[in-house]
């Protein structure tokens, strides 16, 4: 795979300050989809990850803040515990998971309200 075609990379990150949490997890919702509370799937060639990555690396504190990209396969195996949304025996390569995760982040900031000031935003 060539440095100019896209891939999947998987996102994730623990921030300790809540204002730099909320920071990164916008960033990264306008760029990718939420896999879950704290990792996001991204589609992006190796520029584009790079310029992602120094604008998240402007947002965070590198001495108490962790965040990571891992570029996935096109086809990896994925196990999964717990309560999961695919029945079993269902299997999806990342590029097409990473699609589908993309389209159903589009449909929800359509149907999301913008985000005030009075907002309860401590989830984040």
């Amino acid at each position: 795979m060539s440095a100019g075609s896209n891939k999947t990379w998987l996102v994730s990150y623990d921030i300790r300050e809540p204002r730099r949490l909320r920071r990164v997890h916008r960033q990264l919702r306008k760029t990718g989809a939420t896999v879950q509370y704290s990792a996001f799937s991204v589609q992006a060639d190796d520029a584009q990850m790079q310029a992602l990555l120094s604008t998240l690396e402007r947002l965070i504190d590198p001495a108490e803040d962790d965040l990571r990209a891992y570029h996935l396969p096109q086809r990896c195996p994925v196990w999964m515990l717990g309560q999961q949304g695919q029945p079993d025996g269902v299997y999806i390569d990342a590029g097409e998971a990473s699609k589908i995760l993309m389209a159903a982040a589009a449909t929800e900031l359509q149907h999301e309200a913008a985000w005030s000031a009075a907002d309860d935003l401590s989830f984040l």
